[in-house]
C-alpha cells in the first residue's frame, strides 16, 4: 500500500524551489516528526508556502473524469477508484490543507496515476510526497510553467 500526501505550493516558493524540492520534503518530514511547539512552528510554516484546497474545484473535476468508471464512488470528501480488472486501487480525501491518497495494487499503480493527472490539470503546483518510500516531487514540471528569465544583451 502506498500513501501520498499532496499540496499545492504558492507559485513563488514553487519557482525558488525549482530543482531543491527535497529541502521541501525534508520540511515535511520533519513536521511529521516534531512534537510541541517546533510541531505549531513548522505548521505555520508550512500553512504560508502552501495556498488552501479548492474542493469544489477538484470534486467537479474528479467527477467529470470518473463519471464513466464502474468503480467510481465518492463518498463526501473522500473519492474510491477501483479498477477491478486491472487490479489497481486508490483513495483520494480532501481536507482543507492537503489531499491524501491511499493506493493499493501489487502489479499496478493505474488507478493513482489516474487521479494525479486530473490533479495536474487542476492546479499547477500541486507537490506530492511519500514519507515512507521517500519520494517526492511535482505532480506537472515547474521548468515548463516558470521559464528561467533569459537575458537578452
Amino acid at each position: 500500500m502506498r500513501h501520498y500526501q499532496l499540496f499545492i505550493f504558492e507559485e513563488s516558493v514553487a519557482r525558488q524551489y525549482y530543482g531543491q524540492e527535497a529541502k521541501l520534503f525534508h520540511l515535511f518530514k520533519e513536521h511529521e516528526q516534531a512534537k510541541g511547539e517546533k510541531r505549531e512552528l513548522l505548521n505555520k510554516q508550512i500553512e504560508y508556502i502552501t495556498k488552501p484546497i479548492p474542493a469544489l474545484l477538484l470534486q467537479q473535476k474528479l467527477n467529470e473524469a470518473f463519471s464513466y468508471e464502474r468503480g467510481y464512488i465518492q463518498h463526501k470528501n473522500r473519492y474510491f477508484l477501483d479498477l477491478f480488472s486491472r487490479g489497481a486501487k486508490a483513495e483520494l480525501m480532501i481536507e482543507r490543507r492537503a489531499l491524501y491518497l491511499t493506493s493499493d495494487g501489487e502489479e499496478s499503480t493505474e488507478a493513482e496515476t489516474m487521479f494525479f493527472e486530473v490533479l495536474r490539470k487542476c492546479e499547477p503546483t500541486f507537490f506530492a510526497l511519500s514519507l515512507n518510500e521517500q519520494r517526492f516531487g511535482w505532480l506537472r514540471p515547474i521548468k515548463q510553467q516558470f521559464p528561467l528569465s533569459q537575458s537578452h544583451g
